[in-house]
């Protein structure tokens, strides 16, 4: 063969490899990123973390990456994958550290998991977790067991936490008196869980109540709450100003119907429900 013909057959060769090769990158360039499952992190932040450089801009090439790699300095991932859902779209699917509630040492927030395990910590407190009162903070470390709570202490968090997560009514705060009766706190409210016993029935009875409660002040008693309790009883608190004393101040409604909130005011010393 003579040097005309290698010239032509590898100019053909390179002139496909390189339209093959054009193709390839044109075809399957990614023009859709989705990101599921994030919280704390924005999915710009996401995506600029996992989809960095020249590779990630193919939806072929980009499933070779290890996105756990990428972002192992980002404390509040527990787990990033990615899935490529057609030719030019893949989706980054994130699961995020869970916490249950933080407790408080010095300046800093400690965030711990169901398992009583810190996780992490903070100078700012974190939006949607409560800050939890009665558990001792006298030493406090990353990656370890938190002291001075039980099991049965952390059972009751994780559950409520689980049970008000799509709803409006996550407690700003939750508290342990030195018998292990649990406390949640929803502004001026009070709310007196008592122990683990019938906490499924406290938490729906929580969940009917609360919303009806908007701008009071007092205790909302369901530490008694089993099977045969019709009424919970609220203790609505007066408030005292400098230009007006206003007397403690308490009535009553019945429920007769649970579910959509209707009731019958009488006049009684507390409010039931």
């Amino acid at each position: 063969m003579d040097k005309k013909k290698r010239r032509t057959i590898l100019g053909g060769l390179t002139l496909s490899v390189l339209t093959g090769i054009a193709v390839f990158f044109g075809c399957f360039r990614i023009t859709s990123v989705k990101v599921e499952g994030n919280r704390s992190y924005t999915e710009d932040e996401i995506i600029n973390k996992v989809l960095e450089g020249p590779l990630s801009s193919n939806s072929v090439l980009a499933m070779w990456i290890n996105p756990e790699e990428r972002t192992k300095d980002a404390e509040f991932l527990n787990k990033i994958w990615m899935e490529r859902t057609g030719r030019n779209s893949i989706v980054i699917h994130v699961r995020e550290k869970e916490f249950i509630g933080y407790v408080k040492l010095l300046d800093s927030c400690f965030y711990f998991d169901k398992n009583g395990i810190v996780q992490v910590s903070t100078v700012e407190a974190l939006d949607d977790v409560p800050y939890v009162e009665g558990i001792s903070t006298a030493y406090i470390r990353v990656g370890e067991k938190l002291h001075g709570i039980t099991s049965k202490e952390l059972d009751m968090l994780f559950s409520i936490v689980k049970m008000v997560e799509n709803s409006d009514c996550k407690p700003e705060r939750m508290a342990f008196d030195e018998k292990g009766q649990l406390y949640l706190y929803y502004g001026e409210i009070q709310v007196n869980m008592g122990t683990e016993e019938n906490l499924d029935r406290k938490v729906s009875r929580l969940l009917g109540i609360l919303p009806q409660l908007d701008s009071m002040k007092g205790i909302l008693h369901l530490e008694n709450v089993d099977s045969t309790t019709e009424s919970i009883v609220f203790e609505k608190q007066g408030s005292n100003t400098d230009s007006e004393a206003s007397s403690y101040e308490e009535e009553s409604y019945e429920e007769e119907n649970y579910d959509d909130g209707s009731y019958e005011e009488e006049d009684y010393e507390d409010r039931e429900y």
